[in-house]
């Protein structure tokens, strides 16, 4: 089918109560594994890309090439989100090559350039009818790409602030996780977003490594997509490097089959499978 508007997949995961998870891949294989488990599964997903991944598969027109054709190919459903948008820039880039949802991520500026530039994103994702999610507090941590700094929590009376001004369609917020590292989640701070955001879509990053325990505990506090990224590319990196031969081929299968099977995991820790 074709790719569909993340506001789709936020709305559906609202009704039903679950968490849509979002992938964060750098390479065809992993694409592939990560679509494999959402078909069995039968489960949507967001397909994403980081600037970091951006740069390592050739540009944004690759990806949202490769995009396109899976999500054609899909019998779920599948947006194609541009995260950690840095700029305004990237943000254009990406709508003009065909990706359906788009991040803004001002969260190391102070908070009222990020107010501003977030409000500049919010024109540019209404121009083009897209979804647009921002990040408010920090999640720090470490993934490529990713500009990162200390983790700052989100305040509640700034989160609606925030949201006032901006009229985003999620947000992503820091309640105890970090990029690319085990986080613990702090669940009556989620319950607080939640409705200082007037029930907002809550975005949690650094969703690697979280117990599966608490991600449960999250969705039913609000959270409605969950990235996942570090633990992905560790499978991946895990199945290449132990395979043999000098037959790349067979390396790349069981990296994809690798990252299948960890994208199964979160998908129905994230209570997203039969919701396609």
């Amino acid at each position: 089918m074709p790719l569909v508007d993340g506001r789709e997949l936020l709305a559906a995961a609202e009704r039903g109560g679950y968490a849509v998870p979002g992938f964060n891949v750098s390479n065809l294989e992993m694409a592939l594994g990560v679509l494999d488990a959402a078909e069995e599964r039968r489960a949507p997903l967001f397909l994403q890309f980081n600037p970091g991944n951006l740069g390592h598969v050739g540009g944004v027109d690759l990806a949202a090439a490769i995009g396109r054709l899976l999500g054609a190919r899909a019998t779920v459903g599948v947006a194609l989100h541009l995260d950690h948008g840095p700029d305004v820039a990237s943000l254009r880039s990406a709508t003009g090559a065909g990706f359906t949802s788009l991040m803004f991520d001002g969260s190391t500026h102070p908070l009222e350039r990020n107010l501003r530039e977030t409000r500049e994103a919010y024109a540019v994702a209404l121009q083009a009818d897209l979804a647009l999610e921002a990040e408010l507090g920090h999640v720090g941590g470490r993934e490529p790409g990713v500009i990162t700094s200390e983790s700052q929590l989100t305040d509640p009376a700034t989160a609606r602030r925030f949201i006032e001004q901006t009229r985003v369609h999620s947000l992503a917020v820091s309640v105890g996780t970090a990029h690319g590292l085990a986080g613990d989640l702090r669940l009556s701070l989620i319950e607080e977003l939640r409705a200082a955001t007037y029930g907002l879509p809550l975005v949690l990053h650094g969703g690697s490594g979280v117990r599966p325990e608490q991600l449960r505990e999250a969705v039913r506090a609000g959270i409605r997509k969950v990235n996942i990224s570090t633990e992905i590319h560790a499978a991946f990196a895990h199945a290449v490097a132990h395979a043999s031969g000098n037959d790349p081929r067979p390396a790349l299968r069981a990296g994809r089959e690798a990252v299948a099977r960890a994208a199964a995991d979160r998908i129905d820790v994230l209570g997203a499978a039969q919701r396609a």
